[in-house]
C-alpha cells in the first residue's frame, strides 16, 4: 500500500471518529440518566469494534451483525428514551452516514434511515405533521442518496480490484503470472534490505519435452497437462512458498526464509516435492502420460542481489539439470556460470567456424570381416577452436542443434563428404563414406534438397553416400520420419541405423524404416567376449538386421578376440582403433593405396 492510499485510510477513520463523537454527545447531552447513557455507550462501541473489524480481518458476517445490534439499540432506545425532535433531526441525519462508513456499499443505511423514523413519534403530538415530513423526506432523501453513490462507487471500486487481480493471473491456470511474479521478487528484495537475515529462494522448472505433447496431441492437451500441474503446485503453496507461470510450460516458486541460512534446506525439500507431484501421471482425454520436471535453484542474496541476474542464475541452474538428465534439481554456482560462458562463446564461434575455416572431417575406416580390407568410411566432424583448442563433438553438437547452426554445418558436412567420396571412386573396394545427420536436420524442410545439391555439385552417386541417424530420433515420431527417410532412399543413398539398443525402438517399428545397415554400439562391443549377456545381445542385433534384409557395421572394435567373435557371428563389417583410429583424409587415403 502506498502513502497516499494511508493517508486516505486515516482521513476516511478520522471523519467516521468525528461523526461518531458528535452523535454520542449529542445523545449524552440528552440524556444524563444511568440507563440511557448505558445503551448508547454500547451502541457506540459496538459501531467502533464493527468499524475497525475489516482492518482486523474479522468476517463480514460479524461486523454485520454488531452493526444490526447496534441499530437495534439505537431504535428502541429512541423510543424508550424519547428525543425532542428539534434536538435530534440533525444529528440523525449523521447516523446513516456512519453505518455507510460500517458497511460500504450496501443498502443497509437506507433501512437504517426507515427505521430512525421511528423516533420521530414521540413528538408528533408537539409538531405539525408537515415538519415531520419534512425532516422525515430530508433524512431518506440524504441517505438514500449518499448510500446509492457508495453503492456504485464500492462497485467500481471492486471492479478495479478484479480487473487488476486479473493482471495478475494466469488465465490458464489460475496461477500468479510473471508480472506478479516479478512484482513479489521486488518486494522481497526490499524486505531484505530492511531485514538483513532474511532472504528468499527462486525455483524456476519446467516441463520436459512438453513440446512433444504439443507437437502430437495438440495445444488443448497441452493446456490440460498444465493446469492439471497447476493444481498439483497449489496443493504444496503455503504462506511461504508462492507458486507462479511465469511463460509457457515455465513455472516458477519463490520461497521465503526469515533466516537466509535455512533457505538451501528448505528449498530442497520444496524441490523434492515438485519431482514426487510432476512425476504422477497426467490425464488427457482416456490417456496417461508421465512427463518430468527439470528445477533449478538460486538464493537471495547469497547467489545474487539483482532481481535479473537471480533469474538468469536459476535459469542456468535448470539447464544444469536437463543437462545431468532431467528430472532434478541443482543449485546455482560459480561454475555453471563459466560453463554457460563458455557455451555461448562456441554458440556464437560456431556461426563462423565454417568460413574461418575451423571446422574439418577426419575419417575412420569401416572394415570388412570376411576380407580385412577396406569396404566404407565413416566422416567425424572436428572443430579446432582458436582460443580452447580442439572442441569435443559432444560438447559443441548439442550447442550447434539448440542454436540451429546444425544446419549450415551439416550441409558443409553432407557437401565435403560428397566431393571426398566422388575423388575415391578410383578405389573400387571404398562403396561409400557415411556422414551423421542430426535430427535437426532430417526434419527441416529444405534437408532434401541440401542431400540433392550436395550429391549434384560433386557428381557423387547418390549410392556412394551413407546417411546414419540415431534410433532415438526415429522414435520421437515414427510415421513422419518413415516418410522422410523414404524421400531419402529414393535419391539412392544408403541409410544406416547408429547406436542401436541404446533407445527403446519398437520391433515392428524397425521393420518398417528403409534401412540398409543396422550398427551395433559400442557398449555391447566393449565386453561381448567376456560378458555372455553382452554376447547374446550382440548375436540377436545381427540375426535381427539379417532378417531384415540389414548389414551389420561393429562399432568401437579395439581387440582381436572382439573382432573374431564378431566373424564368427556373421557380421559383416566393424570400425575401431583394432583397424584404425580417425584419420585425416591424406592418411585415410594412404590406407586405401596400401591395400592396392
Amino acid at each position: 500500500m502506498n502513502k497516499n492510499q494511508d493517508g486516505f485510510n486515516f482521513l476516511l477513520v478520522g471523519i467516521f471518529l468525528l461523526l461518531l463523537g458528535i452523535v454520542y454527545s449529542t445523545f449524552l447531552a440528552l440524556h444524563h440518566e444511568f440507563a440511557p447513557v448505558v445503551t448508547y455507550s454500547v451502541a457506540c462501541v459496538l459501531l467502533l469494534a464493527a468499524y475497525f473489524s475489516k482492518y482486523l480481518n474479522i468476517g463480514y458476517d460479524i461486523r454485520q451483525a454488531s452493526s444490526l445490534v447496534a441499530f437495534v439499540i439505537i431504535v428502541v432506545s429512541g423510543i424508550v428514551f424519547p428525543n425532542d425532535l428539534e434536538a435530534i433531526e440533525e444529528m440523525y441525519l449523521l447516523i446513516p452516514l456512519i453505518f455507510l462508513f460500517v458497511l460500504p456499499g450496501s443498502m443497509w443505511p437506507i433501512f437504517i434511515a426507515f427505521g430512525l423514523l421511528s423516533a420521530y413519534l414521540p413528538s408528533m403530538a408537539d409538531h405539525e405533521l408537515s415538519d415531520l415530513i419534512e425532516d422525515g423526506l430530508e433524512l431518506i432523501v440524504i441517505s438514500s442518496f449518499a448510500t446509492i453513490m457508495t453503492y456504485f462507487q464500492q462497485k467500481s471500486l471492486k471492479q478495479m480490484e478484479h480487473f487488476k487481480l486479473d493482471s495478475y493471473t494466469d488465465y490458464l491456470t489460475g496461477l500468479f503470472n510473471r508480472k506478479k511474479f516479478m512484482e513479489y521478487m521486488t518486494i522481497f528484495q526490499q524486505r531484505h534490505k530492511k531485514n538483513e537475515q532474511s532472504g528468499f529462494a527462486l525455483l524456476t522448472f519446467d516441463l520436459d519435452d512438453f513440446k512433444k505433447i504439443n507437437d502430437q496431441l495438440g495445444h488443448l492437451a497441452g493446456d490440460q497437462v498444465l493446469r492439471q500441474m497447476a493444481i498439483r503446485l497449489d496443493k504444496i503453496s503455503h504462506g511461504n512458498a508462492i507458486a507462479f507461470r511465469t511463460g509457457g510450460d515455465e513455472f516458477a516458486f519463490i520461497l521465503t526464509s526469515d533466516d537466509k541460512n535455512t533457505l538451501s534446506q528448505q528449498s530442497q525439500l520444496l524441490a523434492q516435492q515438485l519431482i514426487a507431484f510432476s512425476e504422477q501421471a497426467y490425464r488427457v482425454s482416456t490417456k496417461k502420460f508421465f512427463v518430468s520436471s527439470s528445477i533449478g535453484i538460486a538464493l537471495y542474496p547469497q547467489d545474487a542481489v539483482e532481481i535479473e541476474t537471480l533469474y538468469s542464475n536459476a535459469d542456468l541452474a535448470m539447464y544444469k539439470s536437463k543437462e545431468k538428465g532431467r528430472n532434478c534439481y541443482s543449485f546455482y554456482d560459480t561454475r555453471i556460470m563459466e560453463a554457460a560462458t563458455r557455451r555461448y562463446e562456441l554458440e556464437d564461434a560456431l556461426k563462423t567456424a565454417i568460413v574461418n575455416n575451423e571446422l574439418f572431417l577426419l575419417y575412420q575406416p569401416k572394415v570388412c570381416l570376411s576380407t580385412g580390407r577396406i569396404h566404407s568410411a565413416e566422416a567425424l566432424i572436428r572443430w579446432e577452436h582458436p582460443k580452447y583448442g580442439l572442441i569435443s563433438p559432444m560438447e559443441f553438437i548439442p550447442i550447434a542443434e539448440s542454436s540451429l547452426a546444425i544446419i549450415p554445418i551439416g550441409q558443409w558436412v553432407l557437401e565435403q563428404v560428397c566431393l571426398q567420396s566422388a575423388r575415391w571412386q578410383a578405389y573400387p573396394n571404398l562403396t561409400s563414406i557415411a556422414a551423421n545427420v542430426s535430427s535437426v536436420q532430417l526434419t527441416d524442410s529444405n534437408f532434401i534438397n541440401v542431400v540433392k545439391s550436395a550429391l549434384a555439385n560433386a557428381n557423387c552417386a547418390g549410392e556412394r553416400l551413407e546417411i546414419e541417424q540415431t534410433e532415438s530420433w526415429f522414435m520421437d515420431d515414427p510415421d513422419n520420419n518413415v516418410k522422410i527417410l523414404s524421400e531419402i532412399k529414393k535419391l539412392g543413398v544408403q541409410l544406416s541405423l547408429d547406436d542401436f539398443g541404446t533407445a527403446y525402438s519398437s520391433l515392428s517399428q524397425l521393420g518398417r524404416l528403409p534401412l540398409d545397415i543396422l550398427k551395433i554400439d559400442k557398449s555391447f562391443i566393449d565386453d561381448c567376449v567376456h560378458n555372455d549377456r553382452d554376447h547374446m545381445i550382440v548375436r540377436t542385433i545381427i540375426q535381427l538386421g539379417h532378417n531384415l534384409g540389414m548389414k551389420i557395421v561393429a562399432e568401437g572394435v579395439e581387440y582381436e578376440a572382439q573382432r573374431q567373435l564378431l566373424e564368427s557371428e556373421g557380421c559383416e563389417y566393424y570400425q575401431g582403433y583394432l583397424y584404425a583410429k580417425p584419420v585425416t583424409a591424406q592418411e585415410f587415403e594412404a590406407l586405401l593405396v596400401a591395400e592396392y
